[in-house]
């Protein structure tokens, strides 16, 4: 018996890698966008880290206390959330890129598939993948529109600043800095909203992964 599992050894390690069980190409897909994913919720968390620095800044702007630097590290601060911002964006478009991909690869593995049955309960998987993606695709749409306007107003009130720094000008624009706070406050929460669908998303993906 030793004798006979150490030969079915030697010849599974001189098999050429084409005879060897391989995954699809759609599932070495769902793998890379599981991957891709994950980079995503990790750059997200970076963001809402960041931001959350950012409304400490501004809550010490309007409480008139700039002793520890708060409008410096106001800017800097937002300078690093727009660009992990950029990366964020690199990132979902090459998940959009991914899904597609899978989707095409998936579809095209499948199309030869005789039995109608079989036929029927694959592109209903499929349908499933498609679907779930979209809604997962529309909240990052909204997100990131809601994202473009807060970084906005963010950038707006640096060049206030800038021009004018003085205790009369912060108290004037207090309320376009609550205006920010609050939107701040509210991205927080769209983001974790956010992350946990993308962890959904992603286990679903992996799922199919074979990895």
């Amino acid at each position: 018996m030793k004798n006979t599992l150490v030969a079915i050894a030697a010849l599974w390690m001189v098999l050429p890698f084409s005879g060897r069980a391989q995954n699809s190409d759609s599932l070495n897909l769902a793998a890379d966008q599981a991957t891709s994913m994950n980079k995503l919720d990790d750059l997200m968390g970076r963001a809402q880290k960041r931001l959350s620095y950012i409304m400490t800044n501004l809550a010490e702007l309007t409480d008139g206390n700039d002793s520890n630097n708060s409008f410096d590290k106001f800017k800097d601060n937002l300078s690093d959330l727009q660009d992990i911002r950029g990366d964020i964006k690199d990132r979902v478009e090459r998940v959009r890129e991914l899904q597609g991909q899978r989707i095409a690869a998936w579809t095209k593995e499948v199309s030869g598939l005789t039995d109608k049955d079989m036929r029927k309960m694959t592109n209903a998987q499929i349908d499933k993948a498609k679907s779930d993606f979209d809604v997962l695709d529309k909240q990052l749409r909204e997100v990131g529109g809601d994202a473009n306007d807060l970084t906005t107003l963010l950038e707006d009130l640096k060049k206030y600043f800038a021009s004018s720094f003085s205790p009369d000008s912060i108290k004037t624009c207090t309320p376009m800095i609550e205006k920010a706070r609050t939107a701040g406050q509210e991205m927080v929460k769209s983001v974790d909203t956010l992350r946990d669908n993308i962890y959904k998303q992603k286990k679903e993906v992996k799922g199919t992964s074979g990895k």
